[in-house]
């Protein structure tokens, strides 16, 4: 860990332990914080800036390494996302080859580190870049050069992101060897679906960011096909699929050998798909029961699969608003958000996500359906990650009620007051709706009876 806004990296764990995720863990284990030792640490510097007492620690000590460290914004910049993305995993890897009993290393990939691509294999793909080519870029070129060549160095790959991680899958092939490893690609991360906490999470990353956008009114219009699939998986069936993976790697390594880097697309989109239709559908009939108190209009959520449409729609209903609201604002003096610089993130998020939202891709995943049965019987259902079983109704039901409480941190006592106030939003918007749509065909009506008059 690494310290973080003034937080030493004991303040940040305590944080950290103290989410209502560990709660379960708390009751029947109290004294569990005792058992975890945090190390300060940055996949970004050199040596992973550990100290040498607490590097040879981590050699004496640890057998099995997963490795999930990375930046996941879309948007990092280049150098950053290379120090992080593949330089780190360079040193994570230069550290795990030290450790004295090393049973494996499970580097967590995504599903979309070869997005290029339609039909996407269990198996290593070409390299966007020579590491060591990419490694001389970014030590000798200025900022401003790396920014300027960064779409051509990107090729087909969408975002820094993306590229980054597939570079790194050939890390640790290449620079992983006499190390058993495994490469593990996860499809979009979502909340939990049971375990320890039912609904659980913490960010707004991917999808998520979407429902909790149109939950609190702010986001009414998305650049999306409803025909494509919204590739999510639960984070409590990734942990479980990756805890499997490990024992694997370790049953594994003697028989085959250490060359072998088995490679898992942990997807939903293959056994069990969800359209983006039936996403909208379910987040919409789960979530107006529950509103947050923190909406600032009633639930509207529009998908477009034509740019133009959206872009109008966004006119519409975010940026004519905005300027509404901030003009009010600043009529009146008062301290609120300026919504218009809101609308412009959000729109710039619905940017990043679009490229995922109107494709489709075609996985494979016999490897990680061997695994699922290699699964003793008796272990299955305290380690399930059979995603073919999940029930994507009773998951959003869950879904929606755990962002109200654990992300936006609305407590139940909220709701009626909530309730009340989301039946007062859906009325002015019916009003708002019929007043425009009177409007609208009074100014046709003006426009139009001229050339019939005539």
């Amino acid at each position: 860990m690494r310290e973080k806004k003034g937080k030493s990296i004991s303040e940040r764990l305590d944080a950290i332990l103290s989410d209502p995720l560990f709660s379960v863990l708390e009751k029947n284990e109290p004294k569990f914080r005792h058992r975890i030792t945090p190390l300060t640490g940055d996949c970004a510097l050199p040596g992973l800036g550990l100290s040498p007492e607490e590097r040879q620690l981590l050699i004496n000590e640890v057998g099995i390494v997963f490795h999930g460290a990375a930046t996941v914004r879309f948007d990092e910049q280049l150098k950053v996302a290379f120090n992080i993305n593949i330089r780190g995993t360079r040193e994570v890897l230069d550290l795990a080859r030290e450790m004295k009993n090393l049973k494996g290393f499970i580097h967590v990939s995504t599903a979309y580190a070869n997005c290029h691509k339609n039909e996407i294999e269990e198996r290593l793909y070409e390299s966007p870049i020579d590491v060591k080519k990419l490694e001389d870029m970014i030590n000798t070129l200025d900022e401003d050069i790396l920014t300027s060549i960064q779409p051509k160095l990107l090729g087909k790959w969408p975002n820094t992101y993306a590229f980054t991680k597939a570079v790194a899958e050939h890390v640790v092939h290449d620079y992983g060897r006499g190390i058993p490893r495994i490469i593990f690609r996860p499809a979009i991360v979502v909340g939990t679906d049971r375990e320890p906490v039912i609904g659980w999470t913490d960010n707004v990353y991917g999808p998520t960011g979407l429902v909790v956008g149109a939950g609190c009114g702010l986001l009414h219009s998305v650049f999306a096909d409803t025909n494509m699939t919204a590739n999510i998986v639960p984070v409590d069936y990734l942990v479980n699929a990756l805890i499997a993976a490990a024992a694997a790697v370790v049953h594994d390594q003697p028989r085959n050998g250490r060359e072998e880097v088995k490679i898992y697309n942990y997807v939903s989109c293959k056994d069990n798909p969800l359209s983006w239709a039936e996403f909208k559908r379910l987040i919409e009939i789960h979530g107006k029961d529950v509103p947050p108190v923190k909406a600032v209009w009633c639930y509207f959520l529009t998908i477009h699969k034509n740019w133009a449409t959206h872009f109008i729609c966004t006119m519409l209903f975010h940026y004519l608003p905005a300027l509404i609201m901030d003009s009010i604002t600043w009529i009146t003096r008062s301290d609120n958000p300026n919504m218009y610089q809101i609308y412009k993130k959000v729109d710039k998020y619905g940017e990043v996500l679009a490229f995922f939202s109107t494709r489709d891709w075609q996985f494979t995943n016999q490897n990680v359906r061997a695994l699922l049965e290699r699964v003793p019987p008796k272990d299955r259902e305290e380690f399930t990650f059979d995603i073919s079983q999940l029930d994507w109704d009773k998951f959003f039901y869950n879904y929606i009620r755990g962002l109200r409480v654990y992300l936006l941190k609305d407590g139940w006592e909220t709701l009626p007051r909530a309730q009340i106030k989301w039946r007062r939003f859906v009325i002015a918007h019916q009003i708002i709706k019929y007043v425009g749509l009177l409007i609208l065909v009074r100014l046709a009506w003006m426009i139009a009876s001229p050339l019939f008059s005539s």
